[in-house]
């Protein structure tokens, strides 16, 4: 019933009202897709005209959607586990030039494909144009060419670029940065090196992604404003990120969090693995690393040990992955069963789950939390160490690396503490609560909004007002200045004003006690001064 009122609400306020959007979604990450095309289809539903730019076009798309398909230009991204980086160069900077790196490839590929040039030379109209942030901003001059208004998409929590882009806080104090695996209570190093981090990033940002996109976007639209202007001029900004899971922080009204977007209660559950799931009475874990990281190219000597330490466990273990990829050396457990793909929110809603081994993608945590599923997190590249560490911060799983520190025994003894403390299921299912407990579900959060901005014509009332402010001003600086002018002026008013009166004072004292105080003040000036001042406030 609650459902049913809300879209009625949802369709009252915009009925009449149906909108051209351009959606901008050059993504080639299949996971990240997940989250757009709910909100997409979700669009298509309240009989919006979409014109929708990707990589993974609908199926059978209805009358209202127009797709340019990308499919086939750029390589789905994939994580080869084999892979060893040998450099000095700290991991956070690495993962996060290889991001933009791509971000800003996709881009240049993308703006040479003739339908978006043609989309570009016609005499078509848009009420919105919907882009994807994430490491490059060369689209939104679309916003500029069709006088619409721009509606950003962000697959994670809030990035460094974007809250500067915002006018959002940053609070580096206790806001762990998206590359960086630390929790909200940190210690004094800890801080340093996240504020650094920070810092770091915005410029890495602005050197390798904004100064080459900008160079994309002027070849693509011509001469216009610069791109960093622009990004500050975003009417909305979906974040796919929640307060009970990522971190507690500020938000300026332009920024709404609706992480979780992508849960999927239609998902269904082929019968070859309904049957082996129920059947499972001793319970299963379920291994995923995502669609980017493949499990079977783990180092071969690692994989034997993890395997041979879920060999010795009573559970099912459901893997997904392709089973011919494997070495021919390699033993598989009789308790180890493997698909190519497997319906991961229906799945890990089975009440015979157990556990979740991940690699700490936020997509694949929503998904665990929503279904109070406990977690052994392996980070791997990007959010993921963050990620992992929120959920152990919340109780809910235990964090184990695949790194140069692979430590079998660790592995061994977080699986055998998962399985049998009570209080990861316990915490598990209070989280969920929380996570699930909200005025609208995050699919109608999201359509609510970008109506809203529809309905407001940009709804420019949203924007912050720091955006226009100058970085010193921003930061107080000026203020800060002038009230240190001010505290030395006072000082030295008073430093004279003292000086005068003891000098008067000096002049009316008596000349054998004068000579007195000469010769104490030479044994003890600071303590015997005082006293000296006492002595002329009694007189």
């Amino acid at each position: 019933m609650r459902v049913w009122v809300v879209w009625l609400v949802l369709w009252c306020a915009t009925a009449g009202h149906a909108a051209r959007l351009l959606a901008v979604l050059p993504t080639n990450t299949r996971s990240h897709y997940a989250m757009y095309g709910k909100l997409i289809e979700a669009l298509a539903e309240r009989q919006h005209h979409l014109t929708v730019i990707t990589h993974f076009p609908m199926k059978n798309p209805p009358p209202n959607v127009e797709t340019i398909s990308l499919a086939g230009t750029i390589p789905e991204i994939a994580n080869n586990l084999t892979k060893e980086h040998n450099t000095l160069k700290p991991e956070f900077i690495g993962n996060l030039e290889q991001i933009i790196q791509e971000c800003v490839r996709t881009c240049e590929i993308v703006s040479k494909l003739p339908a978006v040039k043609a989309l570009l030379n016609s005499t078509v109209t848009f009420d919105m144009v919907i882009v994807e942030i994430f490491g490059s901003e060369c689209f939104l001059p679309f916003g500029r060419k069709f006088q619409a208004p721009v509606v950003g998409f962000l697959s994670s929590v809030p990035l460094p670029w974007v809250n500067d882009q915002l006018g959002n806080p940053e609070a580096t104090s206790y806001i762990p940065a998206y590359m960086m695996g630390y929790g909200q209570h940190m210690t004094f190093w800890e801080r340093f090196m996240n504020t650094l981090s920070v810092y770091w990033a915005k410029i890495l940002y602005k050197y390798q992604s904004q100064i080459p996109s900008q160079v994309i976007a002027d070849r693509l639209f011509g001469p216009g404003p610069k791109l960093e202007a622009l990004a500050q001029n975003y009417s909305l900004v979906l974040s796919n990120s929640h307060f009970s899971i990522n971190e507690v922080r500020p938000l300026v009204p332009g920024l709404v969090e609706v992480g979780g977007l992508h849960l999927d209660d239609t998902q269904q559950l082929p019968k070859e693995l309904k049957v082996l799931l129920d059947a499972s009475h001793e319970g299963v874990i379920y291994w995923s690393f995502g669609s980017m990281s493949r499990i079977e190219t783990i180092p071969n000597h690692k994989l034997a040990e993890i395997f041979r330490i879920i060999g010795e466990l009573p559970q099912t273990v459901l893997v997904k992955m392709d089973r011919r990829m494997l070495a021919r050396n390699l033993t598989v457990p009789d308790n180890v069963y493997t698909m190519d793909w497997i319906p991961q929110y229906k799945t890990l809603c089975h009440p015979n789950v157990k556990l979740f081994i991940s690699h700490g993608g936020l997509l694949g945590t929503q998904e665990a939390v929503a279904c109070a599923s406990p977690m052994l997190t392996v980070p791997l590249y990007a959010d993921q160490a963050l990620n992992g560490r929120a959920m152990a911060d919340r109780g809910v799983a235990r964090v184990v690396t695949l790194n140069r520190d692979f430590d079998k025994d660790q592995w061994r003894e977080a699986l055998k503490d998962l399985l049998s403390n009570q209080k990861y299921k316990e915490n598990a299912l209070k989280l969920r609560d929380i996570f699930l407990d909200r005025p609208l579900s995050p699919l109608d959060t999201g359509v609510y909004w970008i109506e809203y901005v529809l309905r407001h014509k940009g709804a420019g009332h949203l924007r912050s007002p720091a955006l226009d402010l100058h970085p010193a001003q921003h930061m107080l600086l000026d203020v800060i200045a002038l009230s240190v002018a001010l505290t030395i002026l006072l000082t030295f008013i008073l430093y004279i004003l003292f000086r005068y009166l003891c000098t008067r004072c000096i002049k009316w004292w008596p000349k054998e006690k004068l000579v007195f105080e000469k010769r104490l003040f030479r044994r003890n000036s600071f303590l015997l001064c005082l006293l000296w001042k006492y002595k002329v406030k009694a007189n």
